[in-house]
C-alpha cells in the first residue's frame, strides 16, 4: 500500500512501542513508504530487538533502522514525551504492557492508563494533529449467547474482567477524553495479533511452544488478525483521504475466529510437526494454574500460567471485524496463510 500521494513525507510521525511486534512492523511500513519517523525507546538495547523483528521482512535492517530518528522517552514521563513530540503531527500509540499476573497490575496500569493519559495531554499541549491509539478486543464488551462482538458491544464492569482488560478499557477512555478536549483520534481494537517477533512471549510463543512439543490445547475460541493487516489499517485510517471519516471512530480488527485446537493445528502444520492432541478442560486448567502459582512462589519466579490466562484460554468469544472492510478498500489476509508465513519465519531462526 503506497501512501506517498496521500500524505506529506515531510510530516513528522511519532511511534510509541516501536520495538514491539506491531510497532516494529508499523515503523517498517512507514519507512518503506518514505515517511519521516521518530520512534521512542526506554532502553537502547530494545533497538536491536526492533532490528530482529524487521529482519523477518527485510535483509536491509540497518538501512531501515538508520532512517528512523530514535528518541529515548517513556510514556509515563511527561517531560520526555513533550520533547519527543516536538514538531510531530501524527502519533501512533502502540506502547502497552500485557500481563495476566495480578501482582503486575500496578505497573500495567501505570503504563497503559496513566501513560496514555500523559501522552494525550502532551499531544494536546504540543498541537499534534492526529492520534491513532491501539486498543484491544479486551476493551470491548462480551455477549452472553455467543453472538458476534462488534465495536458497539458495550463494556460493562464485572469481576470477571482481567487486569489487562481493565487497563486497556481505561487506556481507551483516556484517548476518548483527549478527543473531547480537541484531539483528533481514531482507535483500532485488534484481536489476537499474529506475527513474528520475540518467540518467548505473546502470540509468537504459540509457535515456540508447539515446536518444542506442546501436547495440549484448550477449548477456547477467539479472533485473530495478521500484524501486517493491523499496520496497514492504521496507515489506511490516518491518511489524508480517509481520516476525515475515521476521526472519532473505533475499528475492531479481526480476520477470523478460531478455536485453539484449530489454531494449534494450523501452527503445527506450518512447522511440519504433529498437532497437540489432548484437550484440557476448565477443571484441569483450574488445577494447573494453582500448581503453577505454587511452583513459581517456591522458585521466586512468575508463574507460566495464571488464573487470568486460563480464563482467556477457555472462553469462547467471536468477533466481527467487518466494519473496516465495509467502509474502505481493505481485505484481511487469510489466517491460514498468515500462520504458514510465520511458521516459515520461525524455522529460519537459530536454535
Amino acid at each position: 500500500m503506497s501512501l506517498n500521494d496521500e500524505t506529506s513525507n515531510n510530516e513528522l510521525i511519532l511511534v510509541t512501542g516501536a520495538t514491539g511486534m506491531l510497532g516494529s512492523r508499523l515503523v517498517y511500513d512507514l519507512v518503506t513508504a518514505g515517511k519521516n519517523v521518530r520512534a521512542i525507546y526506554r532502553n537502547k538495547s530494545r533497538i536491536s530487538q526492533f532490528e530482529k523483528n524487521i529482519g523477518f521482512y527485510t535483509k536491509a535492517t540497518n538501512d531501515i533502522s538508520s532512517k528512523v530518528e530514535w528518541a529515548q522517552a517513556d510514556v509515563t514521563d511527561y517531560p520526555s514525551m513533550l520533547d519527543a513530540l516536538e514538531g510531530v503531527k501524527l502519533v501512533y500509540h502502540c506502547a502497552a504492557m500485557v500481563s495476566f499476573y495480578k501482582p503486575d497490575r500496578p505497573a500495567m496500569y501505570e503504563v497503559n492508563i496513566y501513560g496514555t493519559g500523559k501522552l494525550v495531554d502532551a499531544c494536546i499541549e504540543k498541537g499534534v494533529a492526529k492520534l491513532c491509539h491501539v486498543s484491544s478486543i479486551a476493551a470491548l464488551g462480551r455477549t452472553e449467547n455467543g453472538s458476534l462482538i462488534t465495536e458497539e458491544t458495550s463494556w460493562l464492569p464485572s469481576k470477571k474482567h482481567t487486569g489487562y482488560s481493565l487497563a486497556k478499557y481505561h487506556s481507551e477512555m483516556e484517548a476518548w477524553r483527549g478527543m473531547h478536549e480537541g484531539l483528533n483520534v481514531v482507535i483500532v481494537s485488534p484481536s489476537v495479533i499474529l506475527g513474528p517477533g520475540e518467540w518467548q512471549s505473546g502470540s509468537p510463543a504459540f509457535f515456540n511452544q508447539i515446536y518444542k512439543g506442546l501436547k495440549f490445547y484448550t477449548n477456547g475460541t477467539t479472533g485473530f488478525v495478521d500484524v501486517r493487516d493491523v499496520s496497514e489499517t492504521m496507515l489506511l485510517l490516518t491518511n489524508e483521504a480517509n481520516f476525515g471519516k475515521a476521526n472519532g471512530q473505533r475499528y475492531l480488527l479481526n480476520a477470523s475466529n478460531h478455536s485453539y485446537k484449530e489454531l494449534f493445528g494450523m501452527i503445527a502444520r506450518s512447522l511440519n510437526i504433529p498437532a497437540p492432541r489432548y484437550k484440557v478442560g476448565k477443571p484441569l486448567m483450574g488445577l494447573a494454574w494453582r500448581v503453577a502459582l505454587l511452583a513459581a512462589k517456591l522458585a521466586g519466579k512468575k508463574p507460566l500460567i495464571t488464573r487470568e490466562s486460563t480464563q482467556n484460554a477457555t472462553r469462547e468469544t467471536f468477533f466481527d471485524g467487518s466494519k473496516i472492510t465495509a467502509q474502505y478498500n481493505f481485505n484481511y489476509r487469510n489466517i491460514s496463510d498468515t500462520i504458514n508465513d510465520i511458521g516459515k519465519m520461525y524455522l529460519t531462526i537459530d536454535g
